[in-house]
């Protein structure tokens, strides 16, 4: 008999006060934690800056700041997950934010995710049970990154504006 149940690859990433569900395949990499350059004296909470990867400038966020999560205040800053841009590839073709702890794997199916929370958070598409202790978040990567990309057009425009 064959199993037509749909798997999905995807890392459960620890972050502040909870975790968050991301598909695998949006995941470009998860490295150690670099201390991201300011990209303006105005940014918002949850732009954290700008860091180095690869040759390249990829914009660090805090998803919990960003996503109106709970924040946990913590000195160490463990792991960096760089995320593949869905939205603007050629404008932003990365874009990173902080996880609190080691990311881990998970295959999730339609009946691994139950109780969808419908009292969710903008930027937030579900709050999930993946198993019978642990819930997470599964955020709205659009979201995330039109916000990225509005400040990012904003800021470089006022940079323009200040020459």
């Amino acid at each position: 008999m064959l199993n037509n149940h749909a798997t999905v690859r995807c890392l459960l990433v620890p972050i502040g006060a909870g975790q968050i569900l991301i598909p695998s395949a949006v995941v470009a990499e998860v490295s150690p934690y670099s201390e991201p350059e300011s990209v303006s004296d105005k940014q918002p909470n949850w732009m954290l800056g700008i860091i180095n990867w690869r040759h390249q400038r990829v914009p660090l966020l805090s998803i919990e700041e960003a996503l109106s999560l709970p924040v946990v205040s913590s000195v160490k800053k463990y792991h960096t997950v760089i995320l593949y841009g869905l939205e603007s590839t050629q404008t932003m073709p990365f874009y990173a934010f902080i996880s609190s702890d080691v990311p881990r794997t998970l295959t999730v199916t339609e009946e691994t995710l139950s109780n969808p929370s419908a009292n969710v958070r903008t930027g937030v598409v579900f709050k999930v049970k993946v198993d019978k202790n642990e819930t997470a978040w599964l955020p709205d990567l659009s979201y995330l990154e039109n916000m990225l990309k509005e400040f990012l057009v904003f800021s470089q425009a006022n940079k323009q504006t200040s020459k």
